[in-house]
């Protein structure tokens, strides 16, 4: 990357060495060498000190340059790893309620409208603590919160299934149930809410590309 300081500093390095040279020359006019060569030590260390004092300041920002693309790395990488998880949420998601949707083989828990040791409690978990590791890397909770919302949408289509499966009397049987406004709403809710998330992380992936 350029330096946008460099122009102005080779600047006034030759303005110092332009004014430096003509005062010399106007000592040296005068017959006095000895305060001639009494000021071309100084100014030679003077340059000499400018120049230490510019190799720190270059050292420094490299650093803090070197620094900064290290922690963009880091967060582009977080950024991925919650990407993934996110997509894997939608799978089991998809899975968990369009897939074996009121088939037989569920667990207890299932059957009950929670989801307690189910595959999509364990990835909005997995989901959970990659937006923690994200929110600590941009020093913030906004990542967990909108992984939070996520999984109270799912918890409430659980139990809204389990309501469909046992206290709707238009429900005939397994695979025959009616489905209510109220799971519709959630529907939306969670695709609403899961569209807006994955929107979030491409934001941030192109700020911090």
């Amino acid at each position: 990357m350029k330096n946008p300081y460099a122009p102005g500093f080779w600047c006034a390095i030759v303005a110092l060495v332009l004014l430096s040279a003509t005062y010399f020359y106007g000592i040296m006019l005068a017959h006095q060498i000895d305060k001639a060569l009494v000021f071309l030590d100084s100014v030679c260390a003077l340059i000499a000190v400018l120049a230490i004092a510019v190799v720190a300041w270059a050292a420094v920002q490299n650093q803090r340059t070197r620094k900064r693309q290290l922690e963009q790395g880091k967060t582009r990488v977080l950024i991925w790893d919650t990407k993934v998880a996110l997509r894997r949420v939608e799978t089991v998601f998809d899975r968990y309620f369009w897939g074996s949707y009121w088939q037989p083989g569920r667990t207890f828990q299932e059957v009950m409208g929670e989801l307690t040791g189910t595959p999509l409690e364990k990835s909005l978990e997995a989901l959970k603590q990659q937006c923690q590791s994200l929110d600590r890397q941009v020093a913030g909770r906004h990542w967990l919160n909108n992984a939070r919302e996520l999984s109270d949408v799912a918890t409430a289509m659980a139990r809204e299934r389990y309501q469909l499966d046992f206290h709707d009397p238009r429900a005939g049987g397994p695979g025959n149930a009616v489905i209510s406004r109220d799971f519709e709403v959630l529907v939306y809710t969670w695709t609403a809410r899961l569209k807006s998330f994955d929107h979030q992380l491409d934001a941030m992936e192109i700020e911090y590309t």
